[in-house]
């Protein structure tokens, strides 16, 4: 079974059941109002400024970065906003200034029952990397103002530093190369550091423009652990870019719609006048009821490096998705760097069927041509990857959220996981808080492979991992 019909037809049917809901049920429930910002430097601590702050694990990725339409910066209708958590920023006083400071400790425990892997690794489960291991995976510090939702003339800034275990697989290429001991604890990343604008013109929500470093908008699930509902990730977010370094500018066409349009120098790398720049854009769109959101991404551009970098196994996982390399061709300029394209293409539809039901599903396609090394005899090829993941969420109490994922996922020429295979992956969780700002959150998940024998040092089909994690919010 391939995963292009399968994908076709749960993509097809999904937003025919959407249509006929809207069309069909009953009348849309209001959004809530957006918040005021009539002092610049000001907010009423009960209305955070963005939902990409609350931790809201029902929307794409897109809106927890800041890059939804302004519909979306409230919480989803018939959905109790939550006040976010600002322990520290209340510590320090700032509970009701749009300079805020927060973040949060993650920190896991992956088990693989009946076999204990020589090499140490889950080898397809991020960022759970570690089999057996207790993981310090996000040390997660915040300093941000960021952009109210008023159509006037403001200003935004974010910092994030990311230190612990999860450093290695947001690691921006070419900044603290080499300082760090690959898949260990002890490592820092700087994941978003930008500065944005917004102008109130030409549309009817005027224009937001973000330069610097930046989480890619692609995907339902995000790098960040509390906007996810899974310790694990799927395939389709952990081979695709976790970061771009550029400038992107936001159309908000109406209070649904916004699309995006930027620059940026390839996925997960730092500042080098060598990288040429690649186009990097989308669609997001919100209907009027607000329970159901669409978000399409598209990078096209450069992807593999200039030249090719060291082989060595322990740093592949800290190179950008999808840069090959081998032994013969380490440390060589690479001829093919202009001449290979990279187009990523991501969209995911969300559907809130209920206050308590929320349905995700995603599909993505990367294709790159001239990838020199990847062909027979080391000749350049196209590579290709591409899959379908399927999220259900369901809330069975305030302090209790039932989590599902479907994934299958085709690595055509092992660009993505050095497999030539198709993946799939089935994994059940929950989300349990006992109180506001404590998340546990166990999960059973089973991998396995068509073809090829990837787990357990290259002696197994398939791997099932129990793993939980705790968060700790601040």
């Amino acid at each position: 079974m391939t995963v292009r019909p399968f994908a076709t037809v749960l993509s097809l049917l999904l937003p025919l059941l959407i249509w006929a809901s809207e069309a069909h049920g009953q009348a849309p429930t209001p959004s809530p109002a957006p918040a005021t910002n009539s002092d610049a430097d000001s907010l009423p601590a009960s209305t955070p400024p963005s939902s990409r702050s609350t931790g809201d694990l029902t929307r794409p990725a897109a809106v927890n970065v800041g890059l939804a339409p302004r519909s979306e910066q409230a919480n989803a209708p018939d959905t109790p906003a939550e006040k976010p958590i600002r322990d520290l920023s209340r510590l320090l006083g700032l509970e009701d200034s749009r300079w805020q400071l927060y973040g949060w400790i993650q920190n896991s425990y992956t088990a693989t029952p009946g076999f204990n892997p020589r090499n140490r690794s889950t080898v397809t489960v991020f960022p759970n990397r570690l089999a057996n291991e207790w993981q310090g995976n996000q040390y997660y510090f915040i300093v941000e103002r960021a952009l109210g939702t008023e159509d006037e003339f403001d200003y935004g800034f974010r910092l994030d530093t990311l230190f612990g275990n999860d450093w290695m697989f947001t690691h921006s290429f070419g900044l603290f190369n080499n300082v760090f001991t690959p898949l260990g604890f002890v490592g820092v990343d700087f994941p978003q550091m930008y500065a944005e604008l917004h102008l109130p013109v030409l549309f009817e929500g005027g224009i937001d423009l973000r330069g610097g470093r930046f989480y890619s908008p692609a995907g339902f699930e995000s790098v960040m652990a509390v906007n996810r509902p899974l310790l694990s990730v799927p395939y389709l977010l952990n081979y695709t870019p976790f970061t771009f370094l550029g400038a992107l500018a936001r159309f908000h066409l109406s209070k649904h719609v916004v699309v995006s349009s930027g620059a940026v120098n390839g996925g997960d790398r730092w500042i080098d006048s060598n990288y040429h720049y690649g186009y990097l854009g989308g669609v997001n769109w919100t209907s009027e009821s607000g329970k159901t959101t669409f978000t399409s991404t598209l990078f096209v551009g450069p992807n593999q490096l200039p030249f090719f970098p060291s082989a060595n196994l322990d740093l592949v996982d800290s190179y950008p998705v999808g840069v090959f390399t081998s032994p013969e061709l380490q440390n060589r300029r690479n001829p093919y760097y202009n001449r290979s394209t990279f187009v990523y293409s991501s969209n995911v539809l969300v559907r809130q069927w209920s206050d308590k039901l929320t349905q995700a599903a995603e599909v993505t396609v990367v294709t790159e041509g001239n990838v020199l090394g990847l062909g027979p005899r080391g000749r350049p090829i196209r590579g290709t990857y591409y899959g379908f993941c399927h999220h259900f969420l369901y809330q069975f109490h305030d302090k209790i959220t039932g989590v599902f994922r479907a994934e299958i996922f085709r690595d055509g020429n092992g660009l993505a996981t050095g497999f030539d295979d198709t993946f799939n992956e089935l994994t059940l969780g929950a989300i349990y808080k006992p109180r506001p700002n404590l998340w546990i959150r166990p999960e059973i998940r089973y991998d396995w492979a068509q073809f090829t024998h990837p787990y357990d040092d290259g002696t197994r089909g398939g791997q099932l991992t129990l793993a939980f994690d705790v968060i700790l919010q601040f």
